[in-house]
C-alpha cells in the first residue's frame, strides 16, 4: 500500500500534459486546414488560380470538423486508457503504469504501437468478410456521430459550423445505435461460442436501454423545444442554475431575484417572481417537480449510457470471467485495436452529450451576477498587461493577425473538457466500486424500472414547464 497524495499529483500532470498535446494537435491542425492554407490560397500568391483557389478554399473548410475527429480519436482514446488505468490504481492504492516514460506517461503508445505490430488472426470457420466489416462498422459511427457536437462545444465556431445540424440530437442517437450492428456481427462471424452469446447479449442490452436513454434526451428536446444541439447548449448560458439538469431555466428567476437583492434593486424582486412564476404556489411547486425530474432524468440518462457502450456495471457482453473477452475473443492486432478505440471514443462522446443536454456545455458555472463583481475588471487587467508589456504585445499582436485563438470559443472549450472529462472520472470510478450486473437483473432493470421512470419523468416534464416561464 503506498500513499495517494503523491500518486494524485503525479495523475495531474500527466493528464495536463496530455490534454495540452490532445488539444493542441487538433487545433493546430484545424487551424492549418480552415484558417492558414484559405488564407494563402486567396492572397496574392496565388491570386492567378482564380475560382479554382476559391474551390479549394471552400472544400478546406468544409473537411475541417472530419480532420479534427481523425486527429483528436487516436490520441484520446491513447490517453483515456493511461487515465483510467491511472484512476483505477488511484482508487485501490496502486501506482498503475510507471513503467514506458516519465511515470509511465507513454505506456499507452507503446501499447498502442504493440497492437498495431501483433499478427492479425482470422480464426478457422470464420465468416471472413463480416468478421472484417464488424470492428469498422463498431468504429465508424465514432467519427461521423459526433461531428454536431463539435459546434454545441467550440460555441459554434466558424470552422464548425457547418456539423451545426437543426436535428442534431437525432442524428447523435441514429449513429449511436449502428455499433450494436459491428458487435452483433463480429460475434457471429468468430465462429466462437463464446463470442456469439456476447454478440446476443448486446442486442438485448441496446434494446432494453436504448429506449430510456433515447426518451430521456428527448423529453430534455421538448423542454427546450429544439433538437438543436447548439440552441439547447445556448439556452444554458448564464451560470448553473439555467442548466437542463436544474429545469433548463426553470431557475431563471431564482438567479435573478437573488441578482436584484446583491444588486440593492429590492423593487424588482417583486416584479421578476411575478414574470417567471406566475401561478404562485403552483408555479413553485411545479418548478420543484421540474428541477427533481431534470436531475433524475439525467441519472436515466448516464445509466443507459454505460449500458450503451457497456461500461461496468453493464458490461455484459464482454464478461470476462463468463465469455473469456466476449464478441472480441477471436480478434487480435489491428481489428482489436480498432475495437478497443471505439469503446474509449463512446465513453468520451456520451459523457459529451451529457455535458451538452444537461450541463451547460461550454457555459462557466459561476452565475454572471457573480462574474460581474470581478470579471470585467480582470479581463480588462489582463488584456492591458498583454497589450502593453513590450515583449508580450508583439507576441499578442502576431496571435491576433493570424487569427489564432478565439477567446469565445477558447474558454467555452476548456470547461467542456473539465466537464467530460470529469465524467469519465466519474464512469472510471464506478467500474472500480460496482460488481457487474447478472444478465436477468440487467433486463429487469431496464424495462421494469427505467423505462416506466422515464415514461413517468416526460409526463411530468411536459405538464410542469407549462406553469413554468423557461428558456426558448
Amino acid at each position: 500500500m503506498i500513499s495517494n497524495s503523491n500518486e494524485i499529483g503525479k495523475f495531474g500532470q500527466i493528464s495536463l500534459v496530455w490534454l495540452s498535446i490532445i488539444f493542441g494537435a487538433v487545433w493546430v491542425v484545424c487551424w492549418l486546414v480552415g484558417i492558414a492554407l484559405p488564407a494563402l490560397l486567396q492572397s496574392s500568391y496565388c491570386s492567378g488560380l482564380g475560382t479554382s483557389a476559391e474551390m479549394v478554399s471552400e472544400i478546406c473548410k468544409a473537411v475541417v470538423p472530419a480532420i479534427a475527429l481523425l486527429v483528436f480519436i487516436p490520441i484520446n482514446a491513447m490517453f483515456m486508457v493511461l487515465f483510467e488505468r491511472r484512476g483505477l490504481a488511484l482508487f485501490t492504492m496502486r501506482r498503475g503504469p510507471c513503467r514506458v516514460g516519465p511515470d509511465g506517461f507513454l505506456q499507452t503508445a507503446a501499447d498502442a504501437v504493440k497492437l498495431l505490430f501483433k499478427e492479425d488472426i482470422t480464426p478457422r470457420g470464420a465468416d471472413n468478410a463480416m468478421f472484417t466489416l464488424a470492428p469498422i462498422i463498431f468504429f465508424a459511427p465514432s467519427v461521423f456521430g459526433g461531428l454536431p457536437l463539435l459546434a454545441a462545444v467550440t460555441n459554434n465556431h466558424e470552422l464548425f459550423q457547418v456539423t451545426n445540424l437543426p436535428t442534431g440530437i437525432f442524428f447523435i442517437l441514429a449513429a449511436s445505435s449502428i455499433p450494436t450492428i459491428g458487435i452483433v456481427m463480429g460475434g457471429w462471424a468468430s465462429n466462437n461460442k463464446y463470442s456469439l452469446v456476447g454478440g446476443l447479449r448486446s442486442a438485448a442490452q441496446a434494446i432494453s436501454y436504448e429506449l430510456p436513454l433515447v426518451l430521456s434526451l428527448v423529453t430534455i428536446c421538448v423542454l427546450s423545444q429544439s433538437l438543436d444541439v447548439v440552441k439547447i447548449a445556448n439556452q444554458q448560458q448564464g451560470g448553473i442554475l439555467n442548466w437542463n439538469i436544474f429545469g433548463g431555466g426553470a431557475l431563471s428567476g431564482v438567479d435573478k431575484f437573488i441578482a436584484a437583492g446583491i444588486m440593492g434593486h429590492q423593487g424588482d424582486a417583486g416584479t421578476i417572481l411575478a414574470q417567471y412564476y406566475p401561478d404562485g404556489v403552483w408555479s413553485i411547486l411545479a418548478t420543484i417537480v421540474l428541477v427533481a425530474c431534470c436531475i433524475m432524468l439525467c441519472g436515466v440518462y448516464l445509466t443507459g449510457a454505460c449500458a450503451e457502450i457497456n461500461r461496468i456495471p453493464f458490461d455484459l457482453p464482454e464478461a470476462e470471467s463468463e465469455l473469456v473477452s466476449g464478441y472480441n475473443t477471436e480478434y487480435s492486432g489491428i481489428k482489436f485495436a480498432i475495437f478497443f478505440l471505439a469503446e474509449f471514443t463512446n465513453l468520451f462522446i456520451v459523457s459529451s452529450i451529457a455535458v451538452v443536454m444537461f450541463f451547460g456545455a461550454g457555459d462557466n458555472p459561476i452565475p454572471t451576477w457573480v462574474l460581474n463583481f470581478f470579471w470585467p475588471a480582470f479581463s480588462s487587467a489582463v488584456v492591458t498587461f498583454f497589450t502593453t508589456t513590450p515583449g508580450l504585445s508583439a507576441v499578442t499582436a502576431f496571435v491576433q493577425s493570424l487569427h489564432i485563438i478565439n477567446p469565445e470559443t477558447f474558454f467555452a472549450a476548456l470547461w467542456v473538457i473539465a466537464k467530460v472529462y470529469t465524467w469519465v472520472f466519474i464512469a472510471i470510478l464506478v467500474r472500480g466500486t460496482l460488481p457487474r450486473f447478472r444478465i436477468d437483473q440487467l433486463m429487469d432493470f431496464g424495462w421494469k424500472r427505467l423505462v416506466p421512470l422515464t415514461l413517468l419523468l416526460f409526463i411530468l416534464v411536459v405538464f410542469a414547464r407549462e406553469a413554468v416561464v423557461c428558456h426558448g
